[in-house]
């Protein structure tokens, strides 16, 4: 039901980059379908790159549940963590025509090694080419023409000179009060 690849064997301690290929197969029965992510901290996620519907707390719907589904996951670290064995679980929830709710989940073991270590990374040349055929979707895509604005134009004020209009209706003098 769910397949998990990863475009590369391991990842990087510090400023780590690695993409998950999660596969899920057709689920005839079920009507509403969520995917989530549970990550080891100190690994972060961005958005999905399908532009699947996601909410804020990165839970995505799946619209046509009855269809084979790709999703593609970018994995990261912000900061250095400790190098060895971690697992991310991938949890599917459906709900059926019946109104039951199940739930499968599954797990992935991820490397994470030291910067040293990165050269010996093997990546996996299916997941490289399904995330360059999403990037030329997403190139070919035309937005709405967009509206140019040129730079303001710059406007600067010399303390020490007037311009005709101040000379002419300036009005010097002290206030007493």
């Amino acid at each position: 039901m769910i397949q998990i690849h990863l475009a590369k064997s391991a990842l990087e301690h510090e400023e780590g980059i690695n993409v998950l290929w999660i596969q899920l197969a057709p689920l005839p029965q079920a009507r509403k379908t969520c995917v989530q992510l549970y990550l080891p901290p100190g690994i972060h996620r961005a958005r999905n790159l399908n532009d699947m519907e996601e909410d804020s707390s990165g839970i995505l719907s799946i619209p046509e549940p009855q269809a084979a589904a790709d999703l593609f996951i970018e994995i990261f670290t912000r900061e250095p963590i400790v190098c060895g064995m971690y697992s991310i679980t991938i949890e599917v929830t459906y709900t059926d025509e019946a109104g039951a709710a199940t739930s499968v989940k599954r797990g992935i073991p991820l490397k994470v090694v030291a910067d040293d270590e990165a050269a010996e990374l093997v990546a996996d040349p299916e997941v490289v080419r399904r995330v360059k055929e999403l990037q030329r979707r997403a190139d070919t895509f035309t937005p709405d023409p967009y509206i140019e604005y040129p730079p303001a134009k710059l406007i600067r004020l010399d303390a020490s000179q007037m311009s005709e209009w101040e000379k002419k209706y300036r009005v010097d003098g002290a206030i007493e009060l």
